[in-house]
């Protein structure tokens, strides 16, 4: 008798949930998001440079908080609930950058005088391209949930400090030589890295006919790559995505 109870409960919720997938008749859809990416990204670099025959040092560091997120979607249902899609995100983000060091002094041997700076509005922007395989999971009859996982390619371009190549001098003396002001320029590095992501999407239809859906969704999405750019003289090491999570609008048709 149980086993018959459950065979009848097992028929029901399948009957229930071929009964919403059908529903759904829609072969393309699109969504627009907004997203956040917590956490943050740091480097730090430091380097010699040469000036009145003596080496000087500059020390240089950043800490980068991920910003907002822009995201948009195309994709199809190609067999069943299995999906493709494409999404393309983008954000960027505003940092300081502080610069110590130690300079020669010009007519002293070995009496480097210290030297500080901080340097405002250092851009980190960072775009991902995510080619997804999916598969869709009716949860009722207007809500459903979407799961997917592919490789990601990301492009990121960070602004760094350093200072300029010889023969420009590194630093400009005082009056008195006692102090020096650093003489740094602003670089953009950029990179392309090749990374993965996996992540669900769940949506709410708020109107919805046989063939055509418009829907409330959020989503969470892990996407993440590694690379490296050139600070001062060094490379440092970074890390490029992380965790999204977002809300915004589907359509389906």
């Amino acid at each position: 008798m149980r086993c018959v109870t459950a065979l009848a409960m097992a028929g029901v919720l399948a009957s229930a949930t071929g009964a919403a997938a059908q529903a759904d008749e829609s072969r393309f859809f699109l969504a627009v998001s907004g997203a956040f990416e917590p956490g943050t990204e740091t480097y730090a670099d430091d380097g010699t440079f040469r000036l009145y025959e003596e080496n000087g040092r500059i020390t240089v560091g950043s800490e980068s908080s991920s910003g907002a997120v822009l995201d948009f979607g195309v994709g199809a249902r190609v067999s069943g609930n299995f999906l493709v899609a494409a999404n393309f995100h983008r954000t960027s983000s505003i940092a300081e950058a502080t610069v110590s060091g130690q300079a020669p002094h010009p007519v002293f041997f070995d009496r480097p005088r210290n030297f500080s700076a901080t340097v405002a509005d250092m851009k980190r922007t960072e775009t991902g391209l995510h080619l997804s395989a999916g598969y869709r999971i009716p949860l009722g009859e207007k809500l459903d949930l979407q799961v997917f996982v592919g490789p990601s390619q990301f492009r990121f371009s960070q602004e760094v400090v350093t200072i300029p190549d010889p023969p420009a001098s590194p630093v400009t003396e005082t009056a008195n030589l006692s102090t020096v002001t650093p003489n740094l320029i602003t670089a953009k590095r950029k990179k392309n890295a090749w990374g993965g992501h996996v992540g669900g999407d769940i949506s709410y239809a708020v109107y919805q006919s046989d063939d055509t859906s418009f829907r409330l969704g959020a989503y969470v999405r892990y996407a993440q790559a590694s690379s490296e750019f050139q600070v001062v003289t060094n490379t440092v090491s970074t890390k490029i995505g992380g965790v999204q999570f977002g809300a915004g609008l589907r359509v389906r048709f």
